[in-house]
């Protein structure tokens, strides 16, 4: 493993079968374009949903839950990874007031909390994808040599 680390790798395979990954910041450009399109389809379903069956979305989540079908199943699945999302977003502010205001919100809003959410995260972060997973707990420290380990 040592070796691959070392750029030896390099010395097996010729240039031409080196596949060079795109830069970062073409990755986060990519990231911000998917979470903009994200955040403006799912308000404009909300809206057509909203004009065709109403608000009461409550009464039709629950519904759905309770008829043990394969919507309900998609239903469960949904809201577990909603409440992994909310946990996420707690733990990135640091359990403060504000971090449990947005985990309701994303529970409860969904996309059309966490994909704005997702997209300020990736400014304030100027794109470095460590920031935005950890938030208040990032340090440059995660820089210094040995820390990986």
């Amino acid at each position: 493993m040592s070796s691959l680390r070392s750029g030896r790798f390099r010395e097996i395979l010729p240039p031409s079968a080196i596949r060079h990954p795109p830069t970062d910041k073409s990755c986060m450009n990519l990231l911000r374009v998917f979470l903009l399109f994200a955040t403006l389809l799912i308000y404009a379903m909300t809206v057509i949903a909203s004009l065709s069956e109403g608000i009461n979305w409550p009464s039709v989540a629950i519904n759905d839950l309770m008829a043990f079908n394969w919507r309900s199943q998609f239903d469960t699945d949904f809201l577990i990874y909603l409440f992994l999302g909310a946990t996420w977003i707690t733990w990135r502010e640091g359990f403060t007031p504000k971090g449990h205001f947005f985990a309701f919100l994303s529970v409860f809003l969904g996309g059309m909390f966490s994909f704005p959410y997702l997209l300020l995260a990736t400014f304030q972060a100027d794109g470095d994808p460590r920031k935005i997973l950890l938030g208040i707990h990032f340090t440059r420290d995660c820089d210094a040599p040995g820390s990986d380990q």
